[in-house]
């Protein structure tokens, strides 16, 4: 609250202090209603995102690309998908846990928002407009990505083993981990076959879901940009008309 500093000894008449109280409530308003402007077009950003230039481009290699990867548009949300047998060797703690599916899909997102049932206005603003904890999501996903979701965008992208190995790098050290080296759960997952982990880093509107997308993709070697990616349309725009080559093609 803003103070109005009299003379020592003076005092204020009750048409000063009317005043007064209203100029503060005037400059309180202000201030809520900018914090309001802000919130939404923090959320518009977030929610509609900026649409990015489709990118084309081949990346050459000496390697063939022979490891698929899936990239799910949830909405607003993207997961990877991996066959859990090429995947095995560098997330042994989370292979265990799915041992009976053919796929496993991961995603990153905000601690309290993501394992939610009840997705509030009150988590998102919490989620956009201020730096939160973050968890990894592991779903089991039973048979081919492309059938399992058949409602929504479903890409699949074809990597390098060097790319592969990479990008499985980067998500080993998302993963937080207990004294022993293994993967800290949350909890329960949202359904009987997924689970949520303790995470590295923060998630904020500059550092979504879809930014932790694109940089695994970017680790896999392929030409994705994490800049200003925020939404599933950012990531889903970048890649829908990728493909590989090798020498030759």
């Amino acid at each position: 609250m803003l103070l109005h500093m009299l003379p020592y000894g003076e005092k204020e008449t009750g048409h000063e202090i009317v005043l007064r109280s209203r100029r503060n409530n005037h400059i309180q308003r202000s201030a809520n209603r900018a914090a309001t402007l802000c919130g939404c077009l923090l959320l518009m950003v977030f929610f509609n995102g900026c649409s990015s230039t489709f990118n084309t481009e081949r990346i050459k290699s000496n390697e063939t690309a022979d490891f698929p990867v899936y990239v799910v548009d949830h909405g607003g949300h993207t997961g990877v998908v991996l066959d859990r047998e090429l995947a095995k060797q560098h997330l042994p703690s989370i292979n265990e846990e799915f041992v009976h599916s053919r796929y496993i899909e991961v995603g990153w997102g905000d601690v309290d928002f993501y394992q939610s049932r009840e997705k509030t206005t009150k988590l998102r603003m919490q989620a956009v407009l201020y730096p939160t904890n973050a968890v990894l999501r592991v779903t089991e996903v039973p048979i081919d990505p492309e059938k399992y979701y058949p409602n929504i965008e479903v890409k699949k992208l074809m990597v390098t083993r060097t790319g592969f190995r990479k990008m499985l790098t980067y998500i080993y050290k998302t993963f937080k981990r207990n004294s022993n080296g293994n993967p800290v759960k949350t909890g329960k997952g949202l359904h009987v076959h997924d689970l949520f982990y303790h995470a590295n880093g923060k998630f904020h509107v500059f550092n979504t879901c879809n930014t932790w997308t694109a940089k695994i993709l970017k680790e896999a070697g392929l030409p994705v940009s994490s800049f200003f990616t925020i939404t599933s349309g950012d990531i889903m725009n970048q890649i829908r008309d990728y493909r590989h080559s090798t020498p030759g093609d």
